[in-house]
């Protein structure tokens, strides 16, 4: 049975308001709820589509309730975070509004970077106030939510009802509020800053991969070439905490040297034409970052366009 209500019932928001419900019991779910619950947070229950992934994120959290039923799980909460994927945000969110889970001032949060307050407008027609919480993080499973999400920035997007309580959900999961004076509440702001996240992200794990590809045309073990490279990795990312960019910047372009990159390209069109056109495009941007840096004449940058471009 779901534990009842504080005393005041559904309008009593002061009694309730650490009171959460999670609805989907993914990574994403279970690191917030994991965190929510070590912060003071009753998380009263989590559901799943099956109920043996519910109890499994229960007994990681810490939840009174395991349940594949989200209406009866969100009755009663004060908080209800929606981590389902993305595609199925705005059907829960109806779901929950048609079942009449959600009074006024339930607060109701998504997780999802590409999306804005939106999906949640069928909470904010039932009364209830809409908020958007998204990590700059990456959580490859549950525990290493637990243990990346405090210290990361998040992303807050909230109605004024509920921004309140958005901030301190993100100082209990023991994050930093990310300022965008810049923000407007639309698509194009959600998907600029989702893009930004994948780009530093996901499309730095496909650089790694890409780089890897030049070791194996020499013939060396795929594995053994990561493992080689990840001191460099890591020391390039203590260097850009450090000294931040451009300045972290290295290499044959910041230091002008046109002639080690027509070197590279001359090699790459021998035995790893396939390689090219991102090489080029990397080259390109990599002559922007010097720029910014100061490191590079304009005769040096005009040689290396030439080059690059050839």
């Amino acid at each position: 049975m779901y534990p009842p209500l504080a005393k005041g019932g559904w309008g009593d928001l002061q009694m309730n308001k650490k009171t959460v419900a999670i609805i989907g019991a993914g990574r994403v779910g279970s690191a917030v709820g994991a965190l929510l619950a070590k912060a003071g947070y009753v998380i009263r229950a989590v559901t799943a589509r099956t109920k043996g992934s519910a109890e499994g994120a229960q007994a990681f959290i810490g939840a009174q309730e395991a349940a594949t039923d989200p209406v009866g799980a969100a009755t009663g909460a004060g908080i209800v975070f929606i981590t389902t994927p993305d595609r199925a945000i705005r059907d829960v969110s109806e779901k929950l509004a048609a079942g009449k889970a959600l009074v006024a001032g339930t607060v109701v949060v998504h997780m999802s970077g590409a999306h804005s307050l939106d999906l949640l407008d069928a909470a904010a027609t039932a009364g209830a106030f809409r908020a958007v919480l998204h990590p700059l993080q990456s959580l490859a499973s549950r525990e290493q939510g637990v243990a990346n999400l405090p210290g990361s920035y998040f992303r807050i997007e909230a109605d004024a009802g509920a921004l309140e309580t958005a901030r301190e959900l993100v100082k209990a999961l023991g994050g930093i509020e990310l300022k965008m004076p810049g923000w407007t509440s639309d698509a194009h702001s959600a998907m600029l800053y989702h893009a930004g996240a994948v780009a530093v992200s996901n499309y730095f794990v496909a650089l790694v991969d890409y780089g890897l590809k030049f070791y194996e045309k020499l013939g060396a073990d795929r594995s053994e070439a990561l493992t080689a490279v990840l001191p460099l990795i890591r020391g390039t990312l203590r260097n850009i905490e450090a000294v931040g960019i451009p300045d972290a910047l290295t290499g044959p372009i910041a230091r002008g040297d046109a002639s080690t990159v027509r070197d590279h390209i001359a090699a790459m069109e021998a035995r790893a034409p396939e390689l090219l056109d991102l090489y080029r495009q990397l080259a390109a941007q990599t002559v922007a970052v010097a720029q910014q840096r100061g490191s590079l004449s304009e005769e040096s940058v005009r040689e290396l366009l030439l080059v690059i471009k050839k």
